[in-house]
């Protein structure tokens, strides 16, 4: 410890004596050099603390932000806790939709007298984005995931500091050169704050009243301002930013997992409606086919009876009879599939107007894609690599670890720390004579040293960093072995459509085929002189073969455009189709307010 003798006109910092300042100077003294350090070390604090922004994260990032500002969805029920409505919590409370996303015009057939919904494949895309449960539930992550950011970029921030102590002594005097009774009253402020090459600083001031009855005190009664300035650097273990700010880039990391995850969910949802919409598609025209195929039969019955005293014997009739009954049970299960089909896709929307609750008939009115993509696989693949959510969070974990090694080697090493410190202080029987004497730097103090430690062993340390790196190496073959399944899917997925849209073609043919071969027997009833069972039944079969036809060129409809949208969910590449994007557009540009008051 350096002292410099008091009285010194100059000291660290600078200084001033009375007798050399100009009495104009006098009455507008400049500020004190520890006031100028002060200022100076708050400006250094607060320009390093850390930001928690996570910037500009896209569409994706907006339409998550979007669904998080709303919360829950509002329901009628929204706790399920009312036992007088168990379905409360089913149903979503019926409002106006905002602007962008509409209202679906509600018909009624006047037929049946039923309730149709004539909808859109964009309509449907729009309610899921905005209202399915499933990507609500995975929106929260990302917001959750960046409060740790938040929370480790404010290990960063300074922290001020305070106390305030006091102490009485009453103790029997043996000595001359001891105080007897003593009183000592102690205020201290300051700040410190830990910056992102691991130094660790504070800068404090103190005022100390002290009184004693000690013999010979010159002042019995005196105060002691004190100014302290403390830094510490690591040179070696916890140096450096690219060590403590590493729990800062994880927890960035980590984000960008939970919005790649929420993406992910969103494009599986996505995907799902699509499948739900076209398989809805075929459902109904499965139900056409069949009610077709059962009119054909109630005619063909007709037919036979009306021959019933020419050439038609009761086996003919109960052939008819029998065929019509099982194509009308055929026709029952029929609707149970297209109204399944019409739930999974209420299900996955569970809007405010269509949701598992709604009495209505859903009408699909887009039109399926039936023209041949081009698809090359090695720009599917190489696509995949680049969006597919999978891959993505195998190429972020591979970053966590490369960044806990980083850690890991760090920590291993010894501990060399550099500190320092200054001290300024004064004395005088009044708070105005003490803060003088502080300000002329008439005691100013300093110390500066090196801290070494090293563990001996250090076992622990060598049992983490080996950890690490076996962590980083799983991560690195975990990404392969994603990448190596995604790119098997990506042309498994391929040849799925390309072997759907030929099936198309065939089934197509079949169908036109079969037609022809009806028509001709048709044409062939009208001038046979006798009706034969073989005839009939090759009728009734040719009858069955065209709905067979017709069935399968629908389901080769509905998976070619399912195929379509599952390689997209294999490329990472479902909300850029066309009328994902555009459904999508409009959910982010509905009005983010909360949707219940409910915290």
């Amino acid at each position: 410890m350096i002292s410099r003798p008091r009285g010194s006109s100059r000291g660290w910092g600078g200084g001033w004596s009375k007798s050399n300042i100009e009495p104009s100077i006098r009455r507008f003294p400049s500020p004190p050099p520890q006031v100028l350090l002060f200022v100076a070390l708050l400006g250094v604090a607060f320009a390093g603390c850390v930001s928690d922004k996570v910037g500009d994260r896209g569409e994706i990032g907006a339409y998550q932000q979007t669904l998080a500002d709303k919360g829950p969805q509002e329901r009628v029920d929204t706790r399920g806790e009312d036992t007088s409505n168990p379905l409360g919590v089913l149903e979503p409370v019926s409002k106006p939709l905002e602007p962008p996303l509409g209202n679906v015009e509600i018909i009624e057939d006047t037929n049946t007298g039923k309730k149709l919904v004539r909808l859109t494949m964009e309509q449907a895309i729009v309610r899921t984005l905005a209202n399915s449960p499933e990507i609500r539930v995975v929106s929260f992550d990302p917001a959750i995931a960046k409060t740790d950011i938040t929370k480790a970029a404010a290990s960063f921030d300074p922290v001020a500091f305070s106390r305030y102590d006091y102490e009485q002594d009453d103790n029997p005097r043996n000595s001359i050169f001891q105080p007897g009774r003593s009183d000592v009253r102690t205020a201290e402020a300051g700040v410190q704050q830990r910056v992102t090459t691991g130094a660790q600083w504070s800068f404090s001031y103190a005022l100390t009243r002290s009184w004693d009855d000690l013999f010979g005190r010159t002042l019995s009664t005196r105060y002691e301002p004190l100014l302290v300035f403390q830094v510490k650097q690591p040179l070696w273990r916890d140096a450096w930013e690219q060590v403590n700010l590493a729990g800062v880039s994880v927890a960035r990391l980590n984000y960008a997992v939970a919005l790649s995850g929420f993406r992910q969910r969103a494009e599986e949802v996505s995907a799902q409606v699509i499948a739900a919409y076209w398989l809805l598609v075929q459902a109904r025209r499965d139900l056409e086919i069949q009610r077709i195929l059962l009119d054909q039969s109630i005619t063909t019955l007709e037919k036979v009876r009306g021959r019933r005293g020419i050439d038609a014997t009761a086996v003919q009739t109960k052939q008819a009879e029998a065929s019509m009954k099982l194509r009308e049970a055929f026709l029952v299960q029929t609707q149970k599939r297209m109204v399944d089909a019409q739930d999974a896709l209420l299900g996955l929307m569970m809007a405010p107007d269509l949701n598992i609750l709604t009495e209505i008939e859903i009408v699909p009115v887009t039109e399926p894609y039936l023209e041949a993509k081009e698809l090359h696989t090695d720009e599917l693949v190489a696509m995949a690599m680049e969006n597919n959510p999978q891959v993505q969070q195998a190429h972020i974990a591979m970053k966590v670890a490369d960044i806990n090694v980083e850690v890991a080697e760090n920590q291993y090493m010894p501990r060399l720390d550099l500190v320092a410190s200054t001290r300024g202080t004064g004395i005088g029987e009044d708070r105005i004579e003490a803060h003088r004497s502080l300000e002329h730097d008439d005691f100013v103090s300093y110390a500066v040293g090196v801290v070494l430690e090293y563990p001996l062993g250090n076992r622990e340390r060598a049992a983490e960093l080996y950890k690490r790196r076996l962590e980083r190496r799983k991560a690195i073959s975990s990404l392969h072995s994603i990448s190596d399944l995604i790119a098997v899917q990506v042309k498994e997925k391929m040849r799925k459509a390309q072997t759907n849209y030929a099936e198309i073609q065939v089934e197509r043919q079949a169908a036109e085929a079969a037609e022809i071969q009806l028509q001709a027997l048709q044409d062939t009833e009208e001038v046979r002189e006798q009706l034969t069972p073989e005839f009939l039944l090759v009728k009734l079969q040719a009858q069955q073969d065209l709905a067979e036809a017709r069935r399968s060129e629908a389901r080769a409809i509905a998976d070619y455009n399912i195929a379509i949208a599952e390689l997209a969910q294999a490329t990472g590449t479902v909300l850029e189709l066309h009328r994902v994007q555009s459904a999508l557009d409009k959910v982010i540009e509905t009005d983010p307010a909360p949707e219940s008051q409910e915290e």
